[in-house]
């Protein structure tokens, strides 16, 4: 067998150098290496889940505590997302997020008809205030709707 550079046989089946000669490996899903983005997902999800508890419980409550919490939640989430490739998500952590995303959905549903609600009756604060001022020489124009 004839071991000169022009005869040596390159293995084709392994991971490809990368062009700085390092060996790329694939990522694989990994429980130990998605940890720490799994525990910030199931932190976010109590935080806004706390914040639509408060919501249903008494719609005039302060948000300023939830605020903090989900903000605190979100900054957990990009720092331990950079921290875990896509690509080793475990299992858990996709079933995490699933459920995540079905909570901020119904967290956004509230703070949506919340919202709503704020708008209408700011609309009819402002035309009884236009109503009150005007002496009904001129009729102003009612802004349109906020959207």
């Amino acid at each position: 067998m004839d071991s000169s550079p022009e005869t040596a046989q390159i293995d084709t089946t392994g991971p490809e150098p990368a062009a700085s000669g390092v060996v790329v490996q694939a990522h694989r899903p990994d429980p130990a290496r998605s940890t720490p983005l799994t525990v910030a997902v199931k932190r976010a999800i109590e935080a806004v889940r706390d914040e639509t508890r408060a919501l249903r419980a008494d719609p005039t409550t302060d948000l300023k505590t939830y605020e903090y919490g989900k903000s605190q939640a979100l900054l957990d989430l990009m720092r331990a997302r950079s921290l875990v490739p896509p690509a080793a998500y475990s299992d858990e952590l996709k079933a995490e997020l699933a459920d995540f995303k079905q909570v901020l959905e119904e967290n956004i549903g509230l703070l949506e008809l919340h919202m709503n609600a704020v708008s209408e009756v700011v609309q009819l604060m402002s035309r009884t205030m236009i109503d009150f001022d005007s002496d009904g020489t001129y009729q102003a124009p009612f802004p349109e709707r906020a959207r």
